[in-house]
């Protein structure tokens, strides 16, 4: 399976157009998709890498399984503390949007155990669903909490956030 990772920010071993949507230190930094957004509001005014990674860092090309399951978006923030932030923006199908959370950060667990901080965020178009009592929902919310110091949101149509408000 090819996994077209950079290693450093600004490198992407596929076309840099592809992997990387934004790498400056910009007031707010977004990702967007079928009316779904997520905003992440650089208060701090650190250096924001925004990776696509369906279809960017992780191809759909014959080297890679269709069934891989990947999240749409990483944000990398360089700050003393560098921490990441896993995007999937969803339709409806949740519970498959916590496999894709997974399946990112056990492909890259290497890459991912570097940051001090690692989040996940799913925004879907409708309503979220109950799905705080299903194992997977309680798993990865102990694998972001415990592995990787972080902890995993859900929200509806659209999630805006400060970098200073991430761990709350």
């Amino acid at each position: 399976m090819k996994l077209h990772f950079a290693e450093t920010q600004e490198n992407c071993s596929n076309k840099k157009a592809v992997c990387i949507e934004a790498s400056d230190n910009r007031t707010k930094v977004k990702c967007e998709e079928r009316k779904k957004k997520y905003i992440l509001e650089n208060t701090m005014k650190n250096h924001v890498v925004l990776y696509k990674m369906d279809g960017g860092i992780i191809l759909d090309d014959k080297s890679v399984p269709q069934e891989t399951c990947k999240c749409d978006y990483l944000f990398v923030i360089n700050s003393i503390e560098r921490s990441a932030i896993l995007v999937e923006l969803k339709g409806v199908d949740v519970p498959h949007s916590l496999k894709q959370m997974d399946g990112t950060l056990f492909q890259f667990k290497d890459f991912f155990s570097a940051f001090k901080h690692v989040y996940g965020r799913v925004v879907v178009a409708s309503s979220t669903p109950n799905i705080k009592a299903s194992p997977a929902y309680v798993n990865l919310v102990k694998k972001f909490r415990n592995t990787y110091g972080g902890n995993l949101t859900i929200a509806e149509r659209q999630l805006e956030e400060k970098d200073i408000e991430l761990s709350k």
